[in-house]
């Protein structure tokens, strides 16, 4: 029953029923008897696919960190308050205007802030469920982050990797100095390069409308709200968007389900090696007398 309700919907009964299928054969000890179930699910969503042309292709995902990939453990108001700047502005380009003083007063207040983040960091409800559709269908995902490069690797080392998750790549921080942090989107445009990848083609995912969702609309993206409570935190300071998301969910095992409704998922890219096989137990010993 909770694998059954932890797939994404569609409006296929048959793929439906498939996925429940391939998903009990990952999660469970079975003999050769699904050994089909995987391929049988491409031949089917390959038939489908013929029927959904003019929909738009999902090729890549790129990811916010704090606050959509990890649980919000950051006080922006407070860090705000701290660096000396208005939640109406931006923090990093306001500081970035300070006086040198100023400037190494309110960098400091945020590595510190950031440190103890890095401490209590965890992942959200529902990202390796994401993480582990979007692998199965073959889709990069990349990340993007105003936080440190420190703050990544510690993410990647103590929360996805032990998952036996792939790193996400590109991964840019703000200690990337080539790129404007948030909302400007070259960072956007150069994960769409080196994934050969036109922008349309890709998701931005992320829980500030200010920053992630301008960014993958400036971008020339699609954009996803993760809805953790960030938006209040912003429209209660006042600050204004000049875009509205895509796509907006409080959980992102939710978000799988709107993709299928509105992306043609490649069949052809699907693949199934992540998949254990099925393990092929030995015959049960008859006691004796009851042969």
């Amino acid at each position: 029953f909770l694998l059954f309700h932890s797939l994404p919907r569609n409006t296929s009964p048959s793929v439906h029923c498939l996925q429940f299928l391939a998903a009990a054969s990952k999660k469970t000890r079975l003999d050769r008897t699904f050994d089909f179930i995987p391929q049988m699910l491409n031949t089917t969503r390959r038939v489908m696919s013929s029927t959904s042309t003019a929909l738009p292709r999902l090729r890549g995902v790129v990811f916010d960190m704090d606050g959509t990939l990890t649980t919000p453990n950051l006080d922006f108001g407070e860090m705000y308050k701290r660096a000396g700047v208005p939640m109406t502005e931006d923090l990093l380009e306001a500081i970035s205007k300070m006086t040198p003083e100023k400037k190494e007063m309110a960098n400091a207040v945020i590595e510190e802030m950031e440190a103890e983040g890095r401490r209590t960091l965890q992942l959200e409800p529902g990202v390796f469920e994401l993480a582990d559709w979007l692998r199965y269908h073959n889709i990069p995902c990349a990340l993007v982050t105003r936080n440190t490069s420190t703050s990544v690797k510690h993410f990647h080392k103590e929360l996805w990797t032990p998952l036996g998750l792939p790193p996400l790549s590109p991964a840019i921080s703000r200690d990337d100095a080539q790129y404007p942090p948030k909302p400007d989107p070259a960072a956007l445009k150069a994960i769409a390069s080196e994934l050969e990848l036109d922008p349309s083609e890709m998701l931005m995912v992320g829980d500030s409308p200010s920053n992630d969702v301008v960014f993958g609309k400036r971008g020339g993206s699609a954009t996803a709200l993760v809805d953790s409570g960030r938006r209040y935190v912003e429209e209660e300071a006042g600050k204004k968007t000049e875009a509205s998301p895509d796509f907006r969910v409080d959980n992102l095992a939710l978000l799988p389900h709107l993709l299928w409704q509105y992306y043609n998922l490649d069949p052809e890219l699907a693949c199934s090696d992540h998949l254990p096989t099925s393990t092929k137990f030995q015959p049960p010993t008859v006691p004796e007398g009851d042969a």
